[in-house]
């Protein structure tokens, strides 16, 4: 019985944290107060204060949430790759993916950044998850033989924060293609195009 009951509990608390999430992502922070996602979640005021404090701290486990699902996301795409080409240019057609879905909404560490930009517990989260992205980047164009891997690792992941806030403003798949050839003329690579995703069987959301 005590199993049974910490299951449920937890199942409220991630219940308020994917609410919130979803909430978040659509209309950002500020906009969304905790009324609401009390309601979304169907929980009492009680209940979400039970597990959240306050609102910040919601706020920051939701971070902390999104990083994961996105890793976990990607990890798995890239490990259906085994050449190392074929595994940088997964990342581009991960994003493009995500640029695709019904639930994309641009990055939620940006705004986070943009709308608490004094906020240091939000930014060490979204520092620690853009410097993921960068790493996994590095690590990436080392097993291409690439030279300065860490330095145009760097230019890449500005460049891919680039294409985020582009996507959510053109939802234009050939602008987002045309980096990409930008990537490959930088690298060295041979071009080829991205693949276009289909809308009619994407989910909702890749992470």
């Amino acid at each position: 019985m005590a199993l049974l009951t910490a299951g449920r509990l937890m199942g409220k608390r991630d219940d308020i944290l994917d609410t919130a999430m979803a909430l978040f992502n659509r209309h950002g922070y500020q906009a969304v107060g905790v009324d609401l996602i009390r309601d979304e979640a169907q929980v009492s005021k009680m209940t979400l204060y039970k597990y959240f404090a306050t609102k910040e701290a919601l706020v920051e486990s939701v971070l902390r949430l999104r990083h994961e699902r996105f890793k976990q996301s990607l990890e798995l795409w890239l490990a259906e790759y085994a050449d190392p080409v074929e595994r940088f240019k997964a990342v581009f057609n991960w994003h493009l993916r995500w640029f695709s879905s019904r639930q994309f909404y641009g990055c939620m560490f940006i705004k986070a950044a943009g709308e608490f930009h004094q906020v240091e517990d939000y930014l060490v989260v979204a520092r620690l998850h853009k410097d993921w992205v960068r790493e996994l980047l590095c690590r990436l164009l080392a097993d291409m033989g690439v030279e300065e891997a860490a330095t145009k690792a760097s230019y890449l992941l500005v460049l891919l924060d680039g294409m985020i806030v582009n996507a959510g403003i053109f939802s234009s798949l050939s602008h987002v293609d045309a980096a990409w050839r930008c990537v490959c003329d930088c690298l060295g690579m041979e071009y080829a195009a991205l693949d276009a995703p289909d809308r009619a069987t994407l989910p909702d959301s890749v992470f």
